[in-house]
């Protein structure tokens, strides 16, 4: 077994799923609230010893974004911890920090992709002549002096359980893991919270990879060349 070759193949391997990182983060850079990938690689023991292979690893960096002003009465940000809870279109639940909300034609509040948003006591429904809302820090909706509803705002005391479930919602890989609603949540009116992506290091990360991946073909190369001139010297080894 040529030890050198299947540890340069990992290392291509595992390069290729850093720079599938780097463009997801890259794609999903304006999406508010979403919440990049950093990539960490280790070294796991292959069947020969002292063969180790490169591993990479993929974890979510929950770490804030910036908070903008956009204006919109139905923008929502969250300053410090906690997520907004959505009800998924399978029923199940899932949790975000992306909150750019809108009124659906029976004027229940819900994401750009048309899922609920949900409240202490399910959806939230903004009432059509009530006028403006109003927003209390703590989620309150309120229109003139009527409430309509509260965000659910929930956190996670071990955040990496949480794995993507799709349309930058996140829920708990694990069932021992559950959301806990957060006491005293801080929640902005007519703001966004951006991505936490920076386009500079993405992209410096981009010419890091693709010139590691350059390196390690160079030596699987050079390894084969190296191999082929045993051969002519030293003849073919018995089977």
């Amino acid at each position: 077994m040529n030890i050198g070759a299947y540890q340069g193949a990992s290392a291509l391997k595992a390069y290729e799923k850093w720079q599938e990182v780097i463009s997801q983060n890259i794609a999903y850079g304006s999406a508010p609230g979403f919440k990049k990938s950093d990539v960490t690689f280790d070294s796991i023991l292959g069947s020969k010893a002292g063969a180790g292979m490169p591993e990479v690893k993929s974890v979510i960096n929950f770490s804030p974004g910036s908070v903008q002003q956009s204006g919109n009465q139905f923008d929502f940000a969250i300053q410090g911890n906690g997520f907004f809870k959505i009800q998924r279109p399978n029923g199940k639940v899932g949790y975000t920090r992306d909150g750019e909300f809108h009124l659906n034609p029976d004027r229940t509040l819900v994401t750009k992709q048309g899922s609920h948003v949900m409240g202490a006591i399910g959806p939230i429904t903004i009432h059509g002549e009530g006028g403006d809302i109003s927003v209390s820090p703590d989620g309150t909706i309120s229109q003139g002096k009527e409430s309509v509803g509260k965000l659910g705002i929930f956190d996670f005391k071990d955040k990496s359980k949480l794995e993507r479930v799709g349309d930058g919602l996140f829920a708990s890989s694990d069932t021992s893991v559950q959301p806990e609603a957060v006491a005293k949540p801080q929640v902005l009116n007519g703001c966004l919270e951006s991505s936490n992506v920076s386009s500079l290091t993405e992209m410096v990360n981009l010419i890091n990879v693709s010139r590691a991946y350059e390196a390690s073909q160079k030596i699987l190369s050079s390894g084969d060349d190296n191999e082929d001139k045993a051969i002519q010297t030293l003849g073919s080894p018995p089977s």
